[in-house]
């Protein structure tokens, strides 16, 4: 009866899948867009969008930040069963995120301007400015879609979030074709493809709210309303750090690129810069999966299905990782042939440049790792320094030393700047091991609460009376040692067993496996159990329900001091407390 994985690695799976498919369709849109502009516009084109791209990373700042940062902090707020902050900050970062596109949308008179600053008015200044004024146009609906995209899944409807990422570049990628094939519309028309993309696969949200697993809901701006927005972003700091980071690393190699190397190394670092799209789109969505998965079950203060998602995510990453490696080094000049290089001098530089820059990824997987689950497990300032590290303050400086010094030294300057990305990951991994060993002395990497074990018994069970009928004698065994009075622990006992008689019995074909967790404190004794049965509230119920035994809850609410539900990850949570004594 010891306490297993199986519940935490079923809901894993669960997760994995449409994270997976969420992602990769994400980045396999970015991917596939940047293709199809190198192959029906060109080289030149392809570079143009890598530049433009600095002004859409500006414009996602509030959509990504509060949608990333809010929904991490929804995450934790539901494993503690506090629903109504939840939906504050839900709310909140919402409406935020809207106005905020608003404002991006009245810029983009602007891009005139912005375009000229970015390329210092070289030949890319006309496709630039095109891209930028229609992406800044549609930053309402960019805007919108950033914040779904992270709240849908982490509101038990992971599903729902992977079939609208897939649906809006699905939309994207036809029309992009469409577009670009058969109008005049240039870069203008990759960004348009992408807004209609996000705004038309919204109907497929209609899903979500109707679903009956939907625990958020949107509530008007009350007195709360600041320190609701304080949450979301102060979860955030990491994503916001690495929206303006990205921008200042964008802003400076962009330029570094363009006016010392030349448009070609611009086209090859484009093309590298989505290998690291296509490696997230293989693994990106598993350790997404921390983000959605790990911030709920940090807030259930439930560390062993922490460790254990931890195993689970980095053991399948490095896996699906290696064997990339292997295929990008082999095929490396049929990679580069798919962005439209296949041919000529840029080729023969593209097939090294990129062969020396993959040998970065399994430095830059590590770092995003442990950006992610420092982020969710309320890790803030660690997982900031990580991802500014990763993203900008790292990377920047070692690839203008790298570069200058291959100039003044008669090297390649573009190979230089490929061995700059490994550099700059590799310091970022042991700037973050060095600051950790000081910070958190004598803490694992995981840095999780020490919680001692001995007040703490944590079982799982088989979804059967048989097993059920086990637990109340261990639960007075257990609050034996810990010297809990013998009548509390007695009706403690009996509470647990009509929930799990009710779980079993009702929970449907779905509930076959069940975690129960009984932690004694100073002042209480508090016994949660968490089920994959059918959607059940014991405490909205009535009395006269014919569909659950409602008059043994009815005990259990009689004899417990406090009972609280939850619907997170799709698992049903129940939180029985006691006063100690």
């Amino acid at each position: 009866m010891e306490r297993n994985e199986k519940l935490i690695k079923t809901k894993l799976w669960q997760y994995l899948l449409p994270s997976i498919m969420m992602t990769a369709a994400l980045q396999m849109g970015n991917i596939v867009d940047t293709m199809l502009v190198g192959n029906l516009l060109g080289a030149d084109a392809m570079s143009a969008v890598k530049v433009g791209m600095t002004v859409d990373h500006i414009m996602e700042i509030p959509g990504y930040v509060l949608g990333v940062g809010g929904s991490v902090a929804v995450g934790i707020l539901l494993g503690k069963r506090e629903r109504e902050k939840a939906n504050k900050v839900f709310s909140v970062t919402m409406t935020i995120s809207l106005l905020c596109g608003i404002v991006f949308a009245l810029l983009s008179v602007t891009s005139p301007l912005l375009a000229e600053l970015l390329t210092g008015g070289n030949s890319l200044t006309k496709d630039v400015n095109a891209f930028v004024f229609v992406t800044l146009l549609g930053a309402p609906v960019i805007s919108l879609a950033l914040q779904f995209i992270s709240y849908v899944a982490v509101d038990n409807n992971p599903s729902v979030a992977s079939v609208y990422v897939i649906a809006s570049n699905v939309i994207n990628l036809t029309l992009d074709f469409i577009i670009l094939k058969y109008t005049k519309l240039g870069t203008a028309g990759a960004a348009l493809s992408t807004v209609l993309g996000y705004g038309l696969a919204m109907l497929f949200l209609i899903a979500y709210l109707k679903s009956p697993k939907r625990m958020l809901k949107f509530v008007f701006p009350s007195r709360d309303t600041k320190s609701a927005f304080i949450l979301a972003l102060s979860t955030g700091i990491p994503t916001l750090l690495y929206m303006i980071f990205l921008t200042l690393k964008d802003l400076g190699l962009n330029t570094i690129i363009v006016r010392v190397i030349g448009n070609d190394a611009m086209a090859v670092y484009t093309v590298c810069t989505n290998v690291v799209l296509l490696v997230e789109l293989l693994i990106g969505g598993m350790i997404g999966t921390i983000a959605s998965i790990g911030g709920v079950i940090y807030g259930e203060k439930d560390y062993f299905g922490i460790k254990s998602l931890v195993k689970n995510v980095l053991s399948y990453s490095y896996g699906v990782l290696a064997v990339v490696l292997v295929l990008l080094l082999i095929f490396t000049k049929y990679v580069v042939a798919l962005f439209g290089i296949s041919g000529g001098e840029l080729l023969e530089l593209s097939v090294p440049s990129l062969r020396i820059f993959v040998f970065c990824l399994p430095f830059y997987l590590w770092n995003k790792f442990t950006t992610t689950y420092y982020q969710s497990t309320e890790k803030t300032g660690l997982s900031g320094i990580v991802t500014s590290l990763q993203t900008c303050v790292a990377i920047l400086p070692a690839a203008v030393l790298f570069i200058f010094a291959a100039k003044a030294m008669g090297g390649n300057m573009l190979y230089a700047l490929m061995a700059a990305f490994i550099a700059g990951e590799i310091l970022t991994a042991g700037i973050v091991f060095a600051y950790r060993r000081w910070k958190y002395k004598g803490q694992s990497f995981l840095l999780l609460p020490e919680r001692e074990d001995e007040s703490t018994l944590d079982l799982s069970i088989q979804g059967t009376l048989e097993e059920a009928e086990k637990i109340p004698r261990e639960i007075i065994a257990f609050c034996r040692t810990q010297e809990v009075d013998a009548g509390k622990a007695n009706l403690l006992a009996v509470a647990a067993e009509e929930m799990l008689v009710n779980i079993i019995r009702y929970g449907g074909k779905k509930a076959d496996m069940i975690d129960v967790n009984l932690c004694v404190t100073e002042a209480s004794v508090i016994f949660r159990i968490r089920d994959n049965g059918i959607p059940f509230d014991p405490t909205d119920y009535p009395v006269d329900s014919g569909e659950f035994d409602i008059h043994g809850i009815e005990v259990v609410k009689n004899i417990t001091d406090k009972i609280q539900y939850m619907r997170v990850l799709d698992l049903n949570n129940t939180v029985i407390e006691m006063n100690k004594r």
